[in-house]
């Protein structure tokens, strides 16, 4: 192919396949930490419900800020 030669089409294509993948992987990450915070919102339920933990050991083990942690609290006990 010669330097004159250029195939419009073909290059945006090309650039549609790269963007296309690049917002597939930032999509990909954006679930895997949703799924992360997810899991440790539920844990820290479980715990709470357990009553056996303080929230300091709870927001340890499951990574949550104890603010989160305080919060999560406050709501299970409203629900009672």
């Amino acid at each position: 192919m010669s330097i004159f030669e250029y195939d419009k089409e073909l290059e945006e294509k090309k650039l549609r396949k790269a963007e296309f993948e690049a917002g597939r992987e930032i999509g990909h990450e954006a679930g895997l930490a949703q799924g992360k915070n997810q899991t440790a919102f539920e844990t820290a339920k479980r715990m709470l419900a357990l009553q056996e933990f303080t929230p300091e050991k709870i927001a340890v083990i499951s990574g949550l800020p104890l603010d989160e942690v305080r919060k999560l609290q406050e709501q299970d006990n409203h629900e009672l």
